[in-house]
């Protein structure tokens, strides 16, 4: 197992998904606040389930959904009479002419809900959980790249040290960025202990290291009764930046 560390993410990936991660979180923060001041200022009434009707969903598939939408009927603390549209549920929960409470604001009467069909924290939840999957996301992304990070940092503390001769350089067909394909050097070392011969592979190069390496070994981090995690030690060689994707 080699800890080669790539390009593969594009930047702007990155930011937007990260970008979009922060704005829904900020807009669940202020849904979530919304919601707490109309809790803290709305008051009960009694209301009336007025209208039933059936609405039949079909969702972009050949099966039908069939929802129920309630629009109800309720009087304010100054008399005033409101109707408004109270929800829908794919079973039916209500019959006309059923009592349900109904929660307002005193000075804004059209803003009511029906306390058993919505709810004023949904919408800072679905906010919350589209910005959390983004961020997410984006720690999934990063989590490989920051897990090879953290184990070369620990191999140049903690690994064993070994001289490895070069014995190719070849280009990784299978990666194009920027109109390259990187150089991966590949090494070799004799275990003097078990007389075995182990092979390592550099990170991504992206510039010909032929001329720096030509003749000379390598050092290589190995992991103590591991050689499987290993850091070759390219530190040496000048090689362009990888190409910004």
């Amino acid at each position: 197992m080699s800890f080669i560390v790539s390009n593969d993410i594009p930047p702007v990936l990155t930011r937007t998904f990260l970008g979009l991660g922060v704005v829904l979180l900020v807009s669940a923060l202020l849904a979530y606040v919304g919601a707490r001041r109309f809790l803290d200022a709305a008051v009960i009434a009694d209301g009336r389930i007025t209208h039933v009707a059936a609405s039949v969903d079909r969702g972009g598939s050949r099966t039908s959904r069939v929802k129920f939408l309630y629009w109800v009927d309720f009087t304010t603390s100054s008399g005033q009479v409101m109707r408004f549209f109270a929800g829908r549920t794919s079973r039916r929960a209500y019959m006309t002419g059923d009592h349900v409470d109904v929660l307002y604001l005193p000075d804004r009467p059209d803003k009511a809900l029906v306390r058993s069909l919505s709810s004023p924290w949904g919408l800072g939840v679905i906010l919350g959980l589209g910005g959390g999957l983004f961020l997410l996301a984006v720690g999934l992304m990063h989590l490989p790249q920051a897990a090879r990070a953290w184990r070369r940092r620990q191999l140049l503390r903690h690994g064993t040290r070994v001289q490895a001769k070069v014995r190719a350089i070849k280009r990784d067909r299978g990666l194009f960025s920027g109109g390259r394909h990187p150089f991966v050097i590949v090494c070799a070392w004799r275990d003097p202990e078990t007389t075995r011969w182990h092979v390592f592979h550099s990170a991504y190069l992206w510039a010909d290291p032929r001329a720096q390496v030509s003749g000379r070994e390598l050092d290589v981090h190995v992991m103590p009764g591991n050689p499987r995690y290993y850091h070759v030690d390219t530190s040496f060689i000048r090689s362009a930046p990888a190409p910004a994707r």
